[in-house]
Formats: C-alpha cells, sequence, structure tokens
C-alpha cells in the first residue's frame, strides 16, 4: 500500500513542523529566561528593600548585589553552554558584558541628569523593563507582556508610592520579576 502525498499536503505538513519547532525553541528560550528573571528578581527585592532599611549602606549592598548577580549570570550561561554543547566562549561573557553595559549607561544618565532620589529608583526599574520589552519583540510576546506590566506599576509606584517607594519597588521589580520568571517557566 502506498501513500501519495501531494504537494499542498507536504507544504502544510512542513509549515506544521516549523510551527512545533518554533514553540519548542520558544519554550525553552522561556526556561532559561526564567532562571535569569528569579535571579535578579530576587536581586531586585533584596536590594530595594535594603534601600529602604538600610539606606546609609544602600549603596555597597547595590554593589554587592550586583556583583553576586553577575557571578551568577556568567555561572548559568556557563551550565547553559556546556548543557547545550556550545563552543564559543563568547556565550559566557555576553550576559556578563550586557549587564555591565546596561549598569554604565544607566550610572551614565543618573549622574548626568543629576536626578534625585525618587527618579533614580524609578528610573532603574522602568529602563530595566524596556530592555525586556525590546528582547520580548524578539523571543516572545509573553516577555514583552511582562516588561509592560513591570514598567506600568513602576512607574505607577513613583506617583502613588510617596516615602515607601523602595519597599514598591522591592515588590514592583522584584516581585514581578520572580512572577514573570514563574510564567515563563509553566
Amino acid at each position: 500500500m502506498s501513500m501519495t502525498v501531494d504537494r499542498e499536503e507536504a507544504s502544510a505538513m512542513l509549515h506544521d513542523v516549523e510551527d512545533v519547532e518554533s514553540r519548542i525553541r520558544q519554550a525553552l528560550i522561556y526556561a532559561n529566561t526564567g532562571r535569569y528573571l528569579f535571579l535578579w528578581g530576587t536581586i531586585f527585592l533584596v536590594g530595594f528593600t535594603c534601600n529602604y532599611f538600610f539606606r546609609p549602606w544602600s549603596g555597597y549592598l547595590w554593589w554587592g548585589l550586583e556583583f553576586t548577580g553577575l557571578c551568577v549570570t556568567v555561572a548559568f550561561a556557563a551550565a547553559h553552554r556546556r548543557r547545550a554543547q556550545i563552543a564559543s566562549t563568547a556565550m559566557l561573557w555576553r550576559p556578563a558584558i550586557s549587564i555591565a553595559a546596561v549598569v554604565g549607561f544607566g550610572s551614565f544618565w543618573v549622574r548626568l541628569l543629576d536626578m534625585g532620589w525618587r527618579e533614580e529608583v524609578t528610573f532603574w526599574p522602568t529602563l530595566l523593563s524596556f530592555i525586556l520589552f525590546l528582547v520580548g519583540l524578539w523571543v516572545g510576546r509573553t516577555l514583552a507582556l511582562a516588561a509592560l506590566a513591570i514598567f506600568a506599576v513602576a512607574l505607577t509606584g513613583y506617583f502613588v508610592a510617596g516615602p515607601y517607594l523602595h519597599l514598591w519597588m522591592a515588590v514592583a521589580m522584584g516581585g514581578a520579576t520572580i512572577a514573570g520568571g514563574f510564567w515563563l517557566r509553566r
């Protein structure tokens, strides 16, 4: 018994295979991205909470948290590289260089514009959610939607949180980023 497939059926089957491949690739990207969101969400949660309770030492705490986050990010990239058997060492350093570039860029503008504390506290979550939104445009709409939610909650805090802005950002940036990590991993 032979089965023949005409040109249109073959094209439809190939399209189905491409669709499944695309969904699997997106699921893997989301799962990997979720780990980074858990990590950085925890850092934001701890950092902004420390800003509120230990303000005189918050600069030192943030440097320590960012350094820890950078090291763990490189470790995540190294583990991913080993699992995926990727030969390129650039895979290890791209995340670290990206984070350093964003922190450097943001710090430059914070100093250049001489922002007040409320503006600076709001600037970082909105900048990072904007970058996450851009990544989401390329990777998948779930990430872009999560970024928009973080942006909206952070900006709302600027106007309504009053003296509790640091705690608002701990929940908005930290909590929402962790929730985004859970959402992407589902």
